[in-house]
Order: structure tokens, then C-alpha cells, then sequence
């Protein structure tokens, strides 16, 4: 399937404004009543199946969340996310989605299977008129005679280590959907019915003979037109706005995981709630820490003489330094367990555990291989590799 932002000809920050112009101008070139060149009416297919989904906030969100998989009969984002954050991706391998996607075409059969224009355009949408125009999706504009829940937003965002392992509450800079500021969401002056749909956002294609509704090019299907448009938004009344969201990062969040930020979404048309903020965490690795679900590991240079003779060391950890015994004997390798300094997990933090690396001398002079040889005398022989075996 083609990517629906290439198919108009928009980069995937593109605003409302831009994504409805670069619609409006390939419908006005390819729709088949103007254009009659073999091919047209494919492109024009194309191009008004990739702004219904690209037009509409909430379809336009899930898209960039999930990609094609979002367009398929029958997709649950909810299920889509939890089965993400198990590891497991989306679709879920062996899933149909419905009978997939056709080629460009964000609907069940595409070309060769079954596929025509009452499939795409057998709905009809509320007329809006001077209450609004229909909105994208379905759900009626804002301002329209219904009210519906706004787009949730999905974001991403990298985190150092000890932030996933402490908690933290970090500024982050986002843009989600809201109300045109300039125009106040109004979308320009002298608004009217749009006269090429009737006010219904649709237009019949006649030269077919079909009961069949497309995307009206227009108005770009808001039913609705403006004597001056607002250049901000483009006449859709809304735009990506950046805003400055407090999100509180919990302790034990893991690369991959997605947090969910209640009403922080698009804004609600017609006073319903806003939607929410889905933000996907990646957790930057440590020079020294490891991670093994909420224990920590980190390995610890200790000197010869500490890990023959024994010692007491100082050693950091994710909530400050402490003083740790270093048994006499230990060898490379030997793990020391520090109680309640890994993840900080509220109702049962992880544990710290430090890897014992002894240090040897860098020099290699005959004083140095005299003191070598001395410490083997007093430890094991050569049979020290007697039951080393492949």
C-alpha cells in the first residue's frame, strides 16, 4: 500500500491547512468529470481515499501510530497497543485485519476484489450546511449538532537510564490538535454553503450512473466555504499547536512501553472531552548500569589486594553512595548483592547487584612477574585446568 502521505503530495508534520490544500488542488486535476485521461479516475480514487484518512484528526493520529494496520476492518487501537507493549508489534502475525487493504485504498477488497465505487462512497454523511459541514470520519465538526471525544495524540520521547529506574517528571514539548488561533477556529469570514455540494461535503459522480458519493474538492468535504479564508489554517478551523505537557515518567518504565496521558489529546468538538497523549518511551542505555527486570547490575574495579585481603569499598548506586565489604578471596566475577538500590519500584524496589572485577597490573617487568609467580606458589597448580573440556 502507498504510503497516503506520499500519495498527496505532503510531508508527515504537515498541518491541516497544507494537507487539505494539497487535496483540494490534485481533486480539482484528476476528478473525473474535468479530467477524462485514461487513469484519471484511479488517481482520483487514490487521492480521496488518502484524505479521508489524512483529513480526519483521530483516523490521521492512528495512521501514524500504526501505519496501514489502523485502516483495516475491525482494528482495536487499544488491543493494538497492549499487544505492542507485550512485545509482539501489530498486526499480530497469521491476523487478516479484515480481508486487508487494496492497493492505495484504505478499504476492504481494493482492485480485483470486488472492489468499485459503491464500496468506497456508499455512505452518506450529515449535511451540515451554516451548522458546520460533516466532519471527516463520520463524527460531526466542531460546532456541528453532535459532540465528539477528540483525537488522541501519539508521541514519542527518549529518557535517560537513571530517570527509568528512579521516576522522574520531565517538561515535554508537543504538538496535538486544538482550535486555529488566529481565526479562532472559525476557519475565516463569510462562511456559506458550499454551492458545489450542497453543504453536504459529497458530490455524486453522474458520468457514472452510480448512486456513488465523492469527496467534494471544493470545500474539501466541510460542506462549507469562505469568502476569506483563513491562511493559517487553511479553513479547517484548526492546526497542530505546540504546547509544554509535565509528564510524570514512573519508576520501571521499559524501552517500548506506551504511557497514557488522560485529556492531554485534541481538543473535543461540541464540549466533549479532549482525547488523550499515547507516549511511547525509549530508555537510553548506561555506561555501567545494567538492567534485569527491576534488579541492576553493574560491574565494580576492585584492586588485587582488596579481593585476596578483603576490603571495604564505596561504591555509587542509582539513589547515592554506600560502603559495601568485599569478602577476602573473591575472585573476578563474584556478585554482592545490595538490597533495595535497583529500580525504585514504590511497592517492592529491585536490588543492586555489583560484579567484581579485580584489576591486574598494567606493567609487565621482572619485579612484577616475581610477585606473580610468588602469589601461584601459594594457589593452585597447572591442574587448575585439569577439567577444562570442550
Amino acid at each position: 500500500m502507498k504510503d497516503l502521505y506520499s500519495v498527496l503530495g505532503v510531508s508527515k508534520d504537515a498541518d491541516p491547512a497544507s494537507i487539505k490544500k494539497a487535496f483540494k488542488t490534485l481533486a480539482r486535476t484528476y476528478h473525473p468529470d474535468v479530467n477524462k485521461d485514461a487513469g484519471a479516475t484511479d488517481r482520483f480514487k487514490e487521492i480521496t481515499a488518502a484524505y479521508e484518512v489524512l483529513g480526519d484528526e483521530q483516523k490521521r493520529s492512528l495512521y501514524d501510530e500504526f501505519g496501514e494496520a489502523s485502516l483495516r476492518a475491525g482494528f482495536d487501537a487499544d488491543q493494538a497497543r497492549a499487544y505492542r507493549n507485550m512485545g509482539g508489534g501489530y498486526p499480530p502475525p497469521g491476523a487478516g485485519g479484515g480481508g486487508g487493504a487494496g492497493q492505495g485504498y484504505p478499504f476492504p477488497g481494493g482492485p480485483g476484489g470486488g472492489f468499485g465505487f459503491e464500496d468506497l462512497f456508499s455512505g452518506l454523511f450529515t449535511r451540515g450546511g451554516a451548522g458546520g459541514g460533516a466532519g471527516m470520519g463520520g463524527g460531526p465538526r466542531a460546532g456541528g449538532r453532535g459532540a465528539r471525544v477528540g483525537p488522541d495524540v501519539e508521541g514519542h520521547v527518549e529518557i535517560p537510564f537513571l530517570d527509568a529506574v528512579r521516576g522522574a517528571e520531565l517538561p515535554l514539548q508537543v504538538r496535538r490538535p486544538g482550535p486555529c488561533a488566529t481565526c479562532h477556529g472559525e476557519g475565516g469570514t463569510g462562511r456559506r454553503t458550499c454551492a458545489a455540494c450542497g453543504g453536504a461535503g459529497r458530490r455524486p459522480l453522474r458520468q457514472f450512473g452510480l448512486n456513488a458519493l465523492v469527496q467534494c474538492e471544493e470545500c474539501g468535504g466541510a460542506g462549507v466555504v469562505y469568502a476569506d479564508e483563513c491562511e493559517t489554517c487553511g479553513g479547517t478551523g484548526r492546526t497542530r499547536e505546540l504546547t509544554t505537557l509535565n509528564v510524570r515518567i514512573p519508576a520501571g518504565v521499559q524501552s517500548g512501553q506506551t504511557l497514557r496521558l488522560r485529556g492531554q489529546g485534541g481538543e473535543g468538538s461540541a464540549g466533549a472531552p479532549p482525547g488523550d497523549f499515547l507516549l511511547t518511551i525509549k530508555v537510553q542505555e548506561h555506561p555501567l548500569l545494567r538492567r534485569n527486570g527491576k534488579d541492576l547490575e553493574m560491574d565494580v574495579p576492585v584492586r588485587l589486594s582488596e579481593a585476596i585481603g578483603g576490603a571495604t569499598v564505596e561504591v555509587p548506586t542509582p539513589t547515592g553512595r554506600v560502603r559495601v565489604k568485599v569478602p577476602p578471596g573473591s575472585g573476578n566475577g563474584r556478585r554482592l548483592r545490595v538490597t533495595g538500590r535497583g529500580v525504585q519500584d514504590k511497592n517492592a524496589p529491585g536490588d543492586l547487584y555489583l560484579v567484581l572485577r579485580p584489576v591486574l597490573p598494567t606493567v609487565s617487568d621482572e619485579e612484577t612477574i616475581a610477585l606473580a609467580n610468588e602469589l601461584d606458589a601459594r594457589g593452585p597448580g597447572p591442574e587448575v585446568r585439569a577439567n577444562l573440556e570442550l
